[in-house]
């Protein structure tokens, strides 16, 4: 966090006669510093929330929530709307470049598309997207397509505005969780209940290469189940990263007994950048990862004891360099256009918003 010096602040006052009195550094309150991340707002709601984002202008949160309900909030007025259509939870949203439009995926299968300027919102097109759950969905870098993943094991690419079905690639053996556009537009990455990562190309249709993130996933012995995929995957803002949130060391994940991960890759040799771990108290899911402008990553995730917490990475180390306590599970997480507030779906019922700065303190009279 920068601060002015004593110095400098002596050397702006007017010449005076006598001493200058020792002053105290001046406190840059608009500074970004995780270590002073705070609680500023909180955006409630009756039920959990499942997920949550921000528009690229600033203007509206959205969360689903177990009700199977979409609610946007107004970010300054806090006055809030209800999106009603989906058939179960949720888990992934998309936006227009310019915010007005929000594209929203549930484990139904499909794919709605909603006018956030209507004072009610309706549906304006919604797309049967896949066979089992629709898990994901992400607009294109040039906002002409939408890309969107599922339990029929398809990834599969639509035209954003007529709703047309361009390319649907077919490889995944298990259910696929997340998919992205790199930053390039040129490709399309994709990731698995298995941690299996394709990349592929959108000019030849085809794969190109995978990546392995398989520590990503686990057998549950109790239920006799494979656990895993994705909850979270973001790119670095310039392409050459990728990072990719969830769960590690399964032992009884009904229970919440394993641990939360964020597994970074680098993009052009496709290898292993590093493995992410908070405490080794902390059992339980990473639900969301994000790429700060200022370079440093941001993760949120829950316990199984329904806490959670959000954990600050710098460039190049391999653990976390701070981490901040939640009173309650982190279900999602989005950074603000702004690069000082973060958004956080919570367990409990509610958005909270956080500002990376020194807190300012209510002056006493």
């Amino acid at each position: 966090m920068s601060v002015n010096s004593s110095e400098a602040i002596a050397a702006r006052k007017p010449i005076l006669d006598g001493p200058v009195e020792a002053q105290k550094p001046a406190i840059d309150y608009d500074a970004v510093n995780p270590v002073k991340t705070h609680m500023v707002a909180e955006l409630k709601h009756t039920v959990p929330l499942t997920s949550c984002r921000v528009d690229p202008t600033g203007r509206f949160i959205v969360a689903g929530a177990e009700d199977l309900d979409i609610h946007v909030w107004d970010y300054q007025t806090q006055e809030k709307r209800t999106l009603t259509g989906h058939t179960s939870w949720v888990r992934s949203f998309d936006f227009s470049a310019d915010g007005n439009t929000l594209y929203s995926a549930c484990w139904g299968g499909d794919i709605k598309v909603w006018d956030l300027r209507e004072a009610e919102p309706k549906t304006k097109m919604t797309i049967a997207a896949h066979k089992g759950s629709a898990r994901w969905v992400r607009v294109s870098p040039d906002h002409t397509k939408l890309a969107t993943c599922g339990n029929d094991l398809l990834v599969k690419v639509w035209d954003l505005k007529t709703g047309k079905l361009l390319q649907s690639f077919a490889g995944h053996e298990r259910h696929v969780y997340a998919v992205d556009f790199h930053p390039e537009g040129t490709q399309l990455v994709s990731q698995d209940l298995m941690g299996v990562i394709n990349i592929w190309d959108l000019e030849t249709g085809k794969q190109v290469r995978s990546l392995d993130a398989s520590v990503m996933t686990g057998y549950d012995k109790k239920f006799a189940a494979d656990m895993g995929g994705a909850r979270d995957l973001q790119f670095s803002p310039d392409g050459s990263e990728l990072a990719t949130a969830g769960i590690t060391n399964v032992v009884n994940s009904f229970a919440g007994i394993q641990d939360p991960i964020i597994v970074l890759f680098d993009w052009k040799s496709g290898k292993e950048v590093t493995r992410l771990k908070p405490d080794k108290t902390f059992e339980g899911i990473a639900w969301g990862v994000r790429y700060h402008p200022e370079g440093f990553l941001i993760g949120a995730g829950a316990n199984r004891s329904g806490k959670g917490e959000l954990w600050f990475r710098k460039p190049g180390e391999n653990e976390f360099f701070h981490t901040m306590k939640l009173t309650t599970a982190a279900r999602g997480l989005d950074l603000l256009h702004d690069a000082k507030h973060l958004i956080v779906a919570h367990s409990h019922g509610a958005v909270r918003v956080y500002r990376m700065t020194e807190e300012k303190k209510p002056k006493q009279a």
